[in-house]
């Protein structure tokens, strides 16, 4: 079963951003989120599109497989 939604420290993470970053992204309403019992979660079909229409953030495991090409 695929996840619909991850927290938004996992965003954070998958973008090597911490916490100020991360919810910056998030205020700018890139991407979708929902509130589960109090706590915001990023969708994760929103997270995806955003981040294949933008050119500025990479994912920290495209960089990693990147560098591993090289």
């Amino acid at each position: 079963m695929k996840k619909k939604s991850m927290s938004v420290r996992e965003m954070g993470r998958m973008l090597g951003l911490g916490k100020t970053n991360s919810y910056w992204l998030i205020k700018k309403h890139y991407f979708e989120t929902i509130l589960v019992a109090g706590k915001m979660r990023v969708l994760v079909d929103s997270f995806e599109d955003w981040c294949q229409g933008q050119t500025h953030y990479k994912k920290v495991t495209d960089l990693q497989s990147d560098k591993e090409k090289s």
